[in-house]
């Protein structure tokens, strides 16, 4: 009896003995990487923050004290790398072999499934190569079209919320827009969000992304089976089905229609050539000679809408935010708008005419650098990896911090100042400035995403002259409001002067502000 006892009370001890010395050798392979002393049991968790924005804050002082470089950090017995070195981040990146996705992604497998942006080995190759072509010139050209038709309705919804000089959250009309874009062009289904905020689709996406999110950083609820104990579980479960539900219905009617031989082909070969979404690409595609199963495309059109809508809002609203805070870059995109334009400003920007506007390119690679819509790049080691020199071993989570990247002044001239000249002049190397990714799992949808932040953003300055919340916040010297990668006496000083509509920033699957991204329009005169 007693012997049993103190069997039940050894037991606990043996454990943590024998993850204590099986980290201790884990330590010891990773000790070319320095990094924040872990504690036993807890590694680094009880420093690193209780929420996203503090978690990133953490990671700037870390990567600060540790000479902006490489540093090691452990959540328990898990060791985590955040990589900012160019030189590791080449290697990290032209692999293929080190593709597999960081274990935050598997919350993404309820909804998305296994698609491409959370797949690996075989079916992520055979996939990649069978969607690439979904990107091509022409089918851009019609993704263009639904990007204009869709960024006029979003101009029309900020002349209603900004009259009479009102301060709006730019962040949350931004999400409306970007999610009309990408059903229309991933479905060639109008839900209309800007219009039907309420309507259970575009609450269902709200509330999934939302959840994804809190899940990421909660210690117990990234476990599926803790989750399901959840009381906020249940309207999980609504939306996931509502999502579902409505894909598949999708899918199924246009499966019927092409089953049915689709409409009938113009006679008339002048007659202007149907839009395709991305879901005609996929049913008229095969892997290995077959086609793509309902799941599989399911899959495919799922990431697309996700990887297409969370990550251009974020895109598109800091870039918005960007113009309020820097007055002189906006007077000079609006010039060059003046310039390409001509005298019709009202009008659409047609695809050629996008591509003369050189510095409007300019200021998305700087808002790119400042506030990355992929903040960082989750890479799971399933085996030990020698890169450059360093055993780095199975087990290891990569955090490859696209957005620590920015702020490193051995690559970016004063990085706190906002300067989208600097990319004429600076010229980063290809690994040093990595907003889209590199290498073959690079983002695939780059071009779609430029040219959207494009087309809104040109459209943006055209009809409006974009403010601050309130004037005191207009950025005087060029320096942009944010706290990240400063030493600690000067992030004292910076955060003393903090202001209510500065931006918190967020950083879990994409970037965002926890407080919103504030600021005011006028609308500029015919």
């Amino acid at each position: 009896m007693w012997f049993a006892v103190l069997i039940l009370l050894a037991l606990p001890l043996l454990v943590l003995v024998y993850f204590e010395l099986r980290v201790s050798r884990r330590r010891r392979q990773l000790k070319e990487f320095s990094g924040p002393a872990p504690v036993a049991v807890l590694g680094n968790a009880n420093r690193i923050g209780k929420n996203p924005a503090e978690i990133l804050n953490t990671f700037f002082e870390w990567w600060y004290d540790c000479g902006r470089d490489n540093f090691l950090f452990w959540i328990g017995y898990s060791a985590h790398i955040v990589v900012t070195n160019p030189k590791q981040l080449e290697y990290i990146l032209n692999s293929q072999q080190l593709i597999q996705k960081s274990t935050i992604y598997d919350l993404l497998h309820p909804w998305l499934g296994y698609g491409l942006l959370t797949s690996h080995g075989t079916k992520w190759h055979k996939h990649r190569k069978m969607i690439t072509p979904s990107f091509h010139f022409n089918i851009l050209q019609d993704f263009h079209e639904v990007m204009n038709e869709n960024s006029t309705k979003f101009m029309a919804q900020l002349r209603k919320a900004a009259v009479g000089d009102s301060i709006i959250d730019f962040q949350e009309h931004s999400n409306y827009l970007t999610l009309d874009v990408i059903c229309d062009t991933a479905m060639g289904v109008p839900i209309n969000a800007m219009e039907q905020r309420d309507s259970s689709i575009v609450q269902a996406f709200r509330n999934m992304c939302y959840t994804i999110n809190m899940r990421a950083f909660h210690p117990f609820k990234r476990s599926h089976w803790v989750f399901s104990l959840a009381p906020e579980f249940a309207a999980f479960q609504r939306s996931l089905k509502t999502l579902q539900d409505f894909t598949y219905d999708i899918i199924e009617k246009r499966v019927e229609t092409l089953q049915k031989g689709g409409p009938k082909k113009e006679q008339d070969p002048s007659a202007p050539r149907k839009k395709m979404a991305f879901l005609d690409t996929l049913l008229s595609s095969t892997i290995d000679g077959r086609p793509l199963t309902r799941q599989e495309i399911y899959e495919e059109v799922s990431t697309f809408m996700f990887e297409g809508h969370d990550t251009t809002t974020s895109g598109v609203s800091f870039s918005g935010y960007l113009l309020s805070r820097h007055p002189d870059v906006q007077q000079k995109l609006y010039q060059e708008q003046c310039e390409v334009m001509g005298n019709d400003m009202n009008r659409d920007a047609n695809f050629q005419e996008i591509a003369q506007m050189k510095y409007l390119d300019l200021f998305i690679k700087e808002a790119q650098r400042v506030y990355p819509s992929v903040p960082f790049i989750g890479r799971y080691c399933d085996k030990d990896y020698d890169i450059n020199g360093t055993i780095v071993p199975k087990g290891t989570t990569l955090n490859l911090a696209l957005v620590l990247l920015g702020y490193n002044d051995r690559i970016f001239k004063d990085p706190h100042h906002f300067r989208p000249e600097r990319f004429e002049e600076e010229k980063p190397g290809p690994f040093e400035y990595v907003p889209f990714s590199a290498g073959p799992r690079n983002c695939i949808g780059q071009k779609f995403a430029l040219l959207e932040l494009k087309t809104v953003i040109s459209k943006l300055v055209r009809s409006f002259e974009v403010l601050p919340a309130v004037d005191e916040l207009v950025s005087r010297d060029g320096r942009i409001n944010t706290y990240l990668g400063l030493s600690p006496g000067e992030k004292l000083k910076r955060e003393a002067g903090r202001h209510k509509y500065d931006p918190v920033l967020s950083a879990v699957l994409t970037l965002k502000s926890d407080n919103g991204l504030h600021l005011r329009l006028r609308e500029r005169l015919p």
